[in-house]
């Protein structure tokens, strides 16, 4: 009887153009039955400790890498100086002396390539002493995509933030919405991905609040990422027939969702999850998806990057099973963003073997 009436409810929306109109009562005995579901998840204290032992963060010690431009002199031999402009490092990280021929100095200190040069130039000179100077430094950088004013991968200044990869990236994009021109930059789902970690940055804070806890220093390798307010997405996941990636509409709603997802299988849950906010501390509800089938529920409507997880037969271990869901929404935000696509897209399996 439940899968008729889902079959029944699938083909009315097939039928009305997915025209239904939440929050309208189908019986008077209605009800909404939405209710966090406690996890276990950062605390706000466990994020300022985490935020705090980024803000002490060290960059590792420079070594010299491919692209990297040095000047180079010897002492009392002038004709073994370099130009004002100096050499570059060729990308197997070799540098080409007078007298010696190609050194690889590539992946050593700045000291250590000194004194490995010293010792190279001491089978031709007479306690050599060797000065060598970063003139342009391209191996240390930082990347910055998404809607920024110009997004690419940018050389890593000394105590750099992240307000001023923004800045480097000249600001937050714009467009241009009913004749007035506003930021199109969704801050609230931007991350900053270090060492395939995503931390736990609040760019809304750091940017408009000023929180220097959350502008935390840049370090080589960083990733960033802003995503869009106009190219959101609704995810749908587990028990379903066709996991999907849903190109978010307004009055999208749960039904409306999971007809894109062609429906649930036959060993779904009659409860639905659904999971809302960041990826660093999301926010649990469930729902009771059959009482909406049956019309004694609301249907209701989502939000921008919702992730509705439909699981197997049995909630007993909530716990269990939304802490293997969660790390998957930082996977799901990467489809979002360079690297994917949000409009009906499979997804796969993802998340879908989570019981």
């Amino acid at each position: 009887m439940k899968i008729y009436n889902f079959l029944l409810t699938t083909a009315v929306l097939f039928m009305t153009g997915c025209s239904v109109t939440p929050q309208v009562p189908l019986k008077l005995a209605q009800k909404q039955e939405l209710e966090e579901v406690r996890i276990e998840q950062k605390s706000p204290e466990e994020i300022d400790k985490e935020l705090r032992i980024l803000q002490k963060a060290k960059p590792e010690p420079y070594r010299i890498a491919g692209g990297d431009v040095f000047s180079f002199s010897v002492y009392d031999n002038p004709e073994l100086s370099t130009r004002s402009e100096g050499v570059i490092i060729t990308p197997d990280g070799y540098i080409s002396i007078t007298l010696t021929g190609p050194i690889k100095i590539g992946g050593l200190t700045i000291r250590e390539a000194t004194k490995f040069i010293e010792k190279k130039l001491s089978h031709y000179i007479r306690n050599p002493k060797v000065s060598i100077a970063p003139v342009r430094i391209q191996s240390a950088n930082f990347t910055i995509l998404g809607k920024v004013r110009s997004p690419n991968r940018y050389v890593l200044s000394n105590n750099a933030r992240i307000t001023d990869a923004i800045a480097m990236a000249g600001g937050l994009a714009s467009g241009i919405f009913d004749g007035d021109s506003v930021e199109i930059a969704n801050l609230r789902d931007a991350y900053l991905m270090r060492q395939g970690k995503i931390l736990p940055i609040d760019f809304t804070k750091a940017l408009y609040e000023g929180d220097m806890l959350n502008n935390i220093p840049l370090m080589n390798g960083d990733y960033i990422y802003i995503p869009s307010n106009l190219n959101t997405a609704v995810y749908v996941l587990g028990a379903v027939n066709n996991p999907s990636v849903i190109g978010y509409k307004k009055d999208l709603t749960i039904l409306k969702a999971l007809t894109y997802a062609r429906g649930m299988t036959v060993e779904h849950s009659e409860i639905a999850l659904i999971i809302r906010g960041s990826v660093v501390n999301p926010k649990v509800y469930k729902i009771n998806i059959d009482n909406i089938l049956e019309g004694d529920g609301f249907d209701f409507l989502l939000r921008p990057n919702d992730v509705i997880f439909i699981p197997k037969g049995g909630l007993s271990q909530f716990n269990d099973m939304v802490r293997k869901i969660v790390p998957t929404i930082a996977a799901l935000n990467l489809l979002a963003g360079p690297f994917g696509g949000t409009s009906n897209v499979a997804v796969g399996g993802v998340g879908a073997g989570a019981d």
